[in-house]
């Protein structure tokens, strides 16, 4: 691993891409969410890991040699939500919010680049940590005015015919009873030709899906804080995703993968910034499974990445603090709130959900607490486990530093990275159907 970071550093240190150049192998990365502040926070606590809580880390993309902005801003806000920016990134055009692959008055659909690189004869895929049926994924396949439509935009995957589906698992695969068509979206799937894969199953045949196993969590994979070993991960996918789109035609014809790091997304909603920086860690290894495929394929391969929205209004730096900022405290966060807040129901008493604290919030050992803190949190707790895991991660924002003006989404513009064949054309100030749009170019004129 540490001798292709090497090779990538010097690579991107080095390699211009000439405008002119069309690429055969192309990678979408969407981390939904995903702002300039939570790439900052992220960089700044893998620093701290390495005794430094000053500088800045690396992350892998952030070094690509092509790097813009983007607006976000949709048809009808200018603050935006997934399934509107969703869309602009994957046709290039601007909707209402809540609409998936339509316009902004839901008279008709819009075409994706998974479908355009289909037409084009590419293989074409769709991967994500959440549902597939989620937002920003359907925006790629599905064309319905209310992304809650979750059923319907799952039954639009199979009449889609993209080549691959990954992700968590479909929310609502049953169709509901007045649904003409009885078929749960599985069922379609496999009538379709798709071979379903899950967890560690093979992908088989021309078409498949990958999921989690039966009894995991549809709506999303296992969060990287509280990962087990065993889960189904976002690289691991993204590296299956690749292997599977290079059979069947792919090496010779080509692919376009979309991948989604949709939970980073999550995170700052729940303004739960350890998880936050997790999150985007995972990302990054999901697109350092993309550049060892670059470097074997330089000549051939673009990557880009970029966001849908900002999530949470993330904040370095707090009052309290002055110019002080502690952001490595929050490695000390050994799972998430939400984990959190099941850990502290299971305790019997106060004195065994301190001890719970130390453990996962590293209170009293790498997190100094003061008397009216442990006071604080001792009520926090008699109100229930909830407030009590909500209580600790708000304590542990104040001393490292950082903070939240939302639990939903900001207006912020948004990163653009991009590597490899066609990469110049990412630089800039740019909005989001730009980005697509010059995608879709190059996907046409290959």
């Amino acid at each position: 691993m540490k001798k292709t970071l090497i090779l990538f550093l010097l690579l991107v240190g080095t390699f211009v891409s000439r405008a002119g150049d069309r690429p055969k192998y192309i990678f979408y990365f969407i981390g939904d969410g995903m702002g300039h502040n939570a790439l900052a926070l992220t960089e700044a606590c893998l620093a701290s890991r390495q005794g430094d809580d000053v500088a800045f880390g690396a992350l892998g993309f952030t070094r690509f040699p092509a790097v813009g902005f983007a607006t976000t801003w949709c048809a009808n806000r200018r603050m935006t939500d997934s399934a509107a920016a969703g869309t602009a990134l994957a046709s290039g055009q601007k909707t209402s919010v809540g609409t998936i692959g339509m316009n902004a008055d839901h008279t008709g659909p819009v075409q994706s680049l998974a479908v355009e690189a289909k037409e084009q004869g590419l293989r074409s895929g769709v991967a994500t940590s959440v549902s597939i049926d989620h937002a920003t994924p359907a925006a790629f396949f599905g064309h319905r005015p209310d992304r809650g439509m979750y059923h319907e935009i799952g039954m639009d995957a199979p009449a889609t015919g993209l080549d691959l589906y990954a992700g968590a698992g479909f929310l609502k695969p049953a169709a509901p009873a007045d649904a003409a068509d009885q078929r749960s979206v599985y069922e379609a799937l496999a009538d379709a030709g798709y071979s379903i894969a899950r967890g560690e199953g093979k992908l088989k045949g021309k078409r498949a899906v990958l999921v989690q196993d039966t009894a995991a969590d549809p709506s999303k994979l296992p969060l990287a804080i509280d990962r087990r070993p065993g889960d189904l991960t976002l690289p691991a996918i993204t590296r299956r995703s690749i292997d599977f789109l290079m059979r069947d035609g792919g090496a010779r014809e080509g692919f376009f993968l979309m991948v989604e790091g949709g939970q980073i997304d999550w995170a700052a909603h729940d303004n739960d910034a350890a998880a936050l920086v997790r999150e985007v860690e995972d990302f990054d290894e999901a697109i350092r499974v993309a550049v060892d495929f670059y470097l074997r394929h330089p000549e051939e391969t673009l990557i880009v990445v970029t966001a849908d929205h900002e999530t949470g209004g993330l904040a370095l730096g707090r009052r309290n603090l002055g110019y002080d900022t502690y952001f490595g405290l929050l490695n000390a966060q050994q799972c998430s709130k939400g984990a959190l807040k099941q850990a502290l129901g299971r305790t019997e008493d106060w004195a065994a959900a301190k001890t719970l604290l130390g453990e996962k919030m590293g209170f009293g050992g790498a997190v100094a607490l003061n008397e009216t803190e442990w006071a604080d949190l001792e009520k926090a707790y008699g109100e229930g486990p909830g407030r009590c895991a909500e209580r600790a991660v708000e304590l542990l924002a104040r001393r490292s530093g950082t903070g939240w003006t939302t639990g939903s989404h900001s207006a912020t513009y948004v990163p653009v990275f991009a590597l490899g064949i066609g990469s110049d054309l990412f630089r800039g100030r740019m909005d989001n159907t730009q980005v697509a749009g010059t995608l879709r170019r190059l996907i046409q004129n290959r």
